[in-house]
Parts: structure tokens; C-alpha cells; sequence
């Protein structure tokens, strides 16, 4: 993940503000940062920053009302096929009638791609994300945890260029979300995958990042960006216990001590 990079996704002094004046609510102010490729960016902040609003705005879903949201130095106006969200609620991100491997096909047939290929293109994909054993099971066999994997697993199938996501692990126990933390950072790390990743846990966010954008609330608005100095492979209990990653945590828990 090399920092550096040219930005493949940036917010350019985005703002959002909802209703008309005088009575408009501004939800995001001024946010202005840059992912280069390969990065692996987590942004924190109290709940209603507008951490979810501003994933909305990077993947075209909502106009900003100032500044501008670009890929790949391009304004961001509309959905782009080469950034896939994965949302915490997985449950509702997947479609219940159909299997492990029809979820993952929906994104090759998004593509285009023939169905004589699915099988082909998904095997990999499944094993990576230990499913493979579970193909022809439906979302309701499965546990919170393996829900998850198929929706990352779906994305990945999408090819994205970037991965933007909204609290993917959150609801899930600890235990499960730690290995899904590290299964997940292997992958990016050896897939070279460029990530926007929210959370609204501290250590995950330092566990994971290259960097931490912190935002405060009321408007959402940037207090500090973080350059995580931590050496990979991180591991749960060692990176956990370095006297930097406490050092990340005391300077975050600052901004958001209600965390």
C-alpha cells in the first residue's frame, strides 16, 4: 500500500447540507483527502458526522451541495462500476432466494459476464474467503460472519478499483470480527486493493489503516488525519500491545472520547 501514489479517490472540499435556508442542516463541511492506490484509509467520528453520508457522496449516490467528489481525477456524478460498497447490514445486502454462489453471481451478471463462467470466476473467489464449502447454501444457513464474506466476496467479484465500506464488521461478535479483520487485511494487502473503510471503533480503525481521518460532528468535519507507523502483518494481540498503537488510540480518543 504505497503512499504517495496518485489519488485513484479524493474529496474535494465536499460539503452536503440538506433542506433550504435559512432552516438547511449541514451534514458535512469542507472535507477535503486524498486516497492514493493500494491505500488503506478508515475514517472515525460520533455517530451523525456523516460518515455514512460522505461514502454515499465518493460512490455518486448523493450530490455534494459544494466541492466535488473524483475518481481517478474525474467528478464523481453518478454510480461507477469500478467502486463496490460493502454495508454493515448484510443480511439485507443479500438476496435470501438465492445461494452463496447466486449472490456472487449477481456481480457477473451485472458485468455481463456468460453464465457458462460463473462457476469458473466465483471458485477462487469462494476460497479465498473460506466459502467454498458453502456454495449451495442460502444467506439464512449462514452465520453473521459468513454472510459477510459472501457480500465481500460479491464485491470483490465486481473487480472495483476501490472498496468503500460502511462499518462491514460491526455487528458482529468479537472473536468473528477479529478474523475477519485479519482475513481481510491480508487480502487487500496481497491483492493490492484500495480501501475506504468506516468504523466507529478506534482500534479497528488503527488496526487496519495506513492512515485514520477522524472527523468531528455537528457539521462533519475533519479534526486530524493519522499516519498509522505500524509494521505488517499486524497481529491482534502484538500490534495491540505496541506503545504506538496506544499512543494512535490516546490521540484519537481526544477528538472522540466518547468512544
Amino acid at each position: 500500500m504505497s503512499a504517495g501514489a496518485p489519488p485513484v479517490l479524493a474529496a474535494r472540499g465536499v460539503s452536503l447540507a440538506f433542506g433550504t435556508p435559512p432552516a438547511a442542516r449541514t451534514i458535512l463541511s469542507d472535507l477535503a483527502f486524498e486516497v492514493p492506490e493500494r491505500e488503506f484509509v478508515c475514517i472515525v467520528g460520533p455517530s451523525g458526522c456523516g460518515k455514512t453520508t460522505l461514502l454515499r457522496v465518493l460512490a455518486g449516490l448523493l450530490p455534494a451541495s459544494a466541492g466535488e467528489a473524483h475518481f481517478q481525477g474525474r467528478r464523481v456524478a453518478a454510480p461507477q462500476p469500478d467502486i463496490a460498497i460493502i454495508f454493515q447490514d448484510y443480511g439485507r445486502a443479500l438476496l435470501p432466494w438465492r445461494t452463496v454462489a447466486g449472490n456472487v453471481a449477481l456481480a457477473f451478471e451485472a458485468r455481463g459476464i456468460p453464465k457458462s463462467e460463473h462457476a469458473v470466476r466465483s471458485a477462487p473467489l469462494l476460497a479465498k474467503m473460506r466459502l467454498a464449502e458453502h456454495a449451495d447454501k442460502f444467506p439464512a444457513e449462514l452465520s453473521g460472519g459468513m454472510q459477510q464474506r459472501v457480500q465481500i466476496a460479491r464485491c470483490l467479484a465486481q473487480e472495483p478499483r476501490v472498496l468503500l465500506m460502511d462499518e462491514p464488521f460491526g455487528a458482529l461478535d468479537a472473536i468473528t470480527r477479529q478474523t475477519l479483520q485479519d482475513e481481510f487485511a491480508r487480502l487487500c494487502e496481497s491483492e493490492h486493493r484500495t480501501v475506504l473503510f468506516v468504523t466507529h471503533d478506534l482500534e479497528e480503525a488503527i488496526y487496519l489503516g495506513d492512515r485514520v481521518i477522524a472527523l468531528a460532528a455537528n457539521p462533519g468535519r475533519i479534526v486530524e488525519i493519522i499516519d498509522v507507523d505500524l509494521p505488517r502483518p499486524r497481529r491482534q494481540l502484538e500490534t495491540r500491545e505496541d506503545y504506538r498503537f496506544l499512543e494512535y488510540r490516546h490521540r484519537l480518543f481526544q477528538h472522540l472520547g466518547h468512544e
